[in-house]
């Protein structure tokens, strides 16, 4: 059983290492246990957004066959793939809670029929369902022992990583239908979905642009204060996460708002800067928390 585990959690690590370099440079440094339940969860959350993404026209249908192979997974008989029998290691070793996945799969069924927000109270709440959902699904590793402030700080930090996908990724969700702007926003800064076509040259977009970008840095400074509440070992892999995601807001203020004209990416030299940066105020952690650079505020 122990190498069929080695094995799943293997399956599990490859599926990171493929999507997202980041998450994996950011969790690599946690202690193998809770590096591979990490590893779990993200495959959990990888393969319902693959499967929205990828498959929509089949989508609905593989929607109910994987929360039928969730639930068989809850229930201690998980189907033989490698990802349902690392994420059941995951929930019988940690304390985790089954809601904030189920969440999950909820957020990813309403890409599938909702391509408007009306408000940013609406759009606060998609962010939960898609991200704000991972930060509870991984407190439980990070932390085994957690209180209600901190669960609602994950929250926050998920939700602070989404808007960031939005600002980066709206000329391309426009382009498939979607508009994750809220309208009262938008109509706020004289702005319309027309707009988007108009790029960063568009009347409003920089002033949208920053509204969306400080909710953002609020919503990272909000969860990134929880960091001391962690145990040490968790410590570095939360604060990478949450300084090199949020690079991508940096990267778009040097750009000037412009998230048009090409992908804002945060290159592999700054994501090890960062985490150098981390390293080398590693021992004034059990003082204070980490603080976002001023500098990172947005002026655009």
């Amino acid at each position: 059983m122990k190498s069929t585990l080695t094995d799943a959690y293997a399956v599990c690590e490859e599926v990171v290492k493929k999507h997202s370099s980041s998450f994996y440079r950011a969790f690599s440094v946690l202690p193998v246990d809770k590096r591979n339940a990490v590893w779990a969860i993200y495959a959990f959350c990888r393969t319902v957004d693959n499967i929205v993404d990828e498959q929509p026209v089949q989508a609905v249908p593989l929607l109910n066959e994987f929360e039928i192979s969730f639930d068989r997974m809850l229930s201690g008989r998980p189907d033989p793939h490698p990802h349902w029998l690392a994420l059941r290691d995951v929930f019988d070793r940690y304390p985790m809670d089954a809601a904030p996945f189920w969440d999950m799969v909820l957020g990813q069924r309403l890409d599938l029929k909702k391509f408007r927000y009306q408000t940013q109270a609406e759009l606060e709440h998609y962010c939960y369902l898609v991200a704000g959902t991972v930060g509870l699904m991984l407190l439980p590793v990070l932390s085994p022992v957690h209180s209600d402030d901190m669960k609602r700080k994950a929250v926050k930090l998920g939700v602070a990583m989404q808007i960031t996908n939005i600002l980066r990724d709206v000329a391309e969700d426009y382009e498939r239908g979607r508009v994750y702007l809220p309208e009262d926003v938008m109509s706020r800064y004289g702005y319309s979905e027309q707009d988007i076509a108009a790029g960063s040259s568009a009347r409003g977009w920089a002033p949208l642009f920053r509204h969306l970008a400080e909710w953002a840095e609020e919503c990272y400074s909000e969860g990134i204060s929880a960091q001391l509440h962690y145990p040490r070992d968790s410590r570095l892999a939360l604060a990478s996460a949450a300084l090199i995601y949020r690079q991508i807001l940096v990267e778009s203020r040097l750009r000037h708002g412009d998230v048009f004209s090409s992908r804002v990416r945060v290159s592999n030299m700054k994501k090890v800067t960062l985490m150098i940066s981390l390293l080398a105020k590693r021992s004034t952690w059990s003082k204070s928390s980490i603080e976002l650079e001023t500098q990172g505020r947005f002026t655009c």
